[in-house]
């Protein structure tokens, strides 16, 4: 089943820092996830640093009430775009369809709900997976460097 976490609810922080800090323990994935974070991962820096905007959603996928993945969004309702960022599956649930559930669901909702015709989101170039699964669902790639920037238009 898929919810919305809100990194402005106690509740929600106290679950979603439960999870992650068993996922961002690893300094590899910290760092593809959010370059911006030093390591160890720290809730409160976490926040600050990505979640302090209105415009953001965070989506899960969970079983039996557990979340095994986590999703965000930042709308731009100027553009009617939005850029999706932290996708994280855990471990023992990677290569099942999880993750390409999840963004599926958030792109429904978004342009549905939001209106929103392009969509962005950058990954690490050296994420091999990653690059394979955007690109496998229409993610175009239109810029090259460090991480690469990519695009899909709905």
């Amino acid at each position: 089943s898929f919810s919305i976490k809100s990194y402005k609810n106690n509740e929600h922080i106290r679950i979603l820092n439960s999870v992650l800090s068993k996922w961002l323990i690893n300094p590899k994935i910290l760092h593809f996830t959010a370059s911006k974070i030093q390591y160890p991962y720290n809730i409160n820096n976490w926040i600050s640093c990505y979640y302090n905007n209105k415009s953001t959603h965070t989506s899960t996928i969970e079983i039996d009430n557990w979340i095994i993945g986590h999703l965000s969004a930042k709308l731009n309702n100027e553009t009617n775009s939005a850029h999706l960022f932290h996708l994280i599956i855990d471990e023992n649930h990677r290569k099942k369809g999880f993750a390409k559930k999840l963004i599926d669901h958030v792109e429904k909702k978004l342009v549905i709900e939001n209106n929103i015709n392009c969509i962005t989101l950058n990954c690490v170039r050296k994420n091999k997976p990653a690059v394979n699964l955007y690109q496998s669902i229409g993610y175009n790639i239109i810029k090259e460097g460090k991480y690469l920037k990519m695009t899909k238009y709905f």
